[in-house]
């Protein structure tokens, strides 16, 4: 995949056209694996270490949030990956200073976070009980926990706790922003998601 090209093409696009490129350069649906690298090469670009021009690490950045939402919309990114790299980029936009200005909201601790609360595919409820579940199941079956699927050795459980596992991800991420949001309702919904983490 030729990722380094792809994203100067994409630098070009007009705002709000970046599905209409994809769509041609992928018109039999976009990999995932493409996706993390250009999410991955747009943090590198953007990273407060580089010497950028400010204009060109606030486009980079505006770029990935457009980037991640696409990803996630036909389904080519599942939403907790979307979340985690929303979250990691607004980190990273975080650590810059001076400040970038003209950041979409999605990309301020309150607007990543808030989005990344939305990905969560399971209650807290519900999230402690399929913990449970995988711990009961991961004690009881010793080395039969893991099992050859495909050649590789995998969780025999990995597909029955997805939705946990993307929990999982998207709380290691949402305390990148926490102490930085200022919406009191965001904040809490964060720390109590925060406060079951350690039972999961």
């Amino acid at each position: 995949m030729r990722v380094d090209a792809d994203l100067r093409e994409m630098r070009g696009v007009p705002e709000g056209q970046l599905v209409d490129w994809v769509s041609r350069r992928f018109p039999d649906g976009t990999p995932p694996q493409w996706w993390l690298s250009i999410f991955e090469s747009l943090e590198v670009s953007a990273t407060p270490f580089r010497d950028v021009a400010p204009d060109r690490r606030s486009e980079d950045l505006n770029l990935a949030a457009e980037a991640i939402l696409l990803a996630v919309k036909p389904g080519g990114v599942r939403p907790a990956i979307g979340a985690y790299w929303m979250l990691r980029i607004a980190a990273l936009a975080l650590r810059i200073d001076p400040p970038v200005s003209g950041l979409p909201q999605i990309l301020t601790p309150d607007g990543s976070a808030e989005w990344a609360l939305q990905q969560i595919p399971l209650t807290h409820e519900r999230a402690i009980a399929e913990s449970e579940t995988r711990r009961d199941e991961y004690l009881n079956a010793g080395e039969g926990f893991y099992a050859p699927v495909g050649g590789e050795v995998t969780l025999a459980s990995e597909v029955a706790f997805s939705g946990l596992q993307d929990v999982e991800l998207i709380l290691s991420a949402l305390a990148w922003v926490c102490s930085h949001v200022k919406d009191e309702r965001i904040e809490c919904e964060i720390r109590a998601w925060l406060e079951i983490q350690g039972d999961l």
